[in-house]
């Protein structure tokens, strides 16, 4: 697993992304915390702003850190083990969390660094969005379902991540890295 300070690392290059969001929400919850305080509560705009623009960062700052934290606490609860013909898979999805415990010989293949959706092309130009696929984990069933693991790269140091994918290469799995 990587540390936190890895981990905060590997999403280096989602801060162009982050710095314009910053800036956006920022605005957005100063322009909201004054006008909270000038039109229900009646605060005069002069001392509204003052105190909008705290209010407006602290929160902004606040829910950033809360933000981080979560990440860094969900990255460090995945898992990817095996056990004897048991592959266990925990961690994000897109759509949700995911934990699941398979035999072996249901994975046909595993692939990391695919885009799932054409949704994913447009946004190929930003370094966030090609960070984001490159580090997502593609697990294909043998019945043609899958399921992804969103973040394997920035969760696992690649020495390991790479020893786990020879290991099932090994068990006949179809990977996509050359050894």
């Amino acid at each position: 697993m990587n540390s936190p300070a890895q981990v905060i690392k590997s999403f280096s290059s989602w801060l162009p992304m982050l710095l314009v969001a910053l800036l956006l929400y920022g605005v957005v919850f100063v322009g909201f915390t004054v006008w909270l305080l000038m039109q229900p509560l009646g605060m005069a705009p002069a001392l509204a702003q003052q105190l909008g623009l705290i209010i407006g960062a602290v929160l902004l700052t606040g829910g950033f850190y809360l933000y981080v934290q979560w990440l860094i606490g969900s990255l460090a609860a995945y898992e990817l083990s095996l056990n004897g013909q048991q592959l266990r898979v925990r961690g994000i999805s897109g759509r949700g969390s995911i934990d699941n415990e398979l035999p072996l010989g249901e994975l046909k293949k595993v692939h990391i660094g695919t885009r799932t959706h054409i949704l994913e092309k447009p946004s190929s130009g930003q370094r966030g969005a090609n960070s984001k696929a490159a580090a997502r984990m593609m697990f294909v069933l043998d019945d043609g379902h899958y399921f992804k693991l969103d973040y394997a790269a920035n969760a696992f140091d690649n020495q390991s991540l790479y020893d786990f994918l020879s290991h099932l290469k090994r068990k006949g799995v179809d990977i996509n890295i050359s050894e």
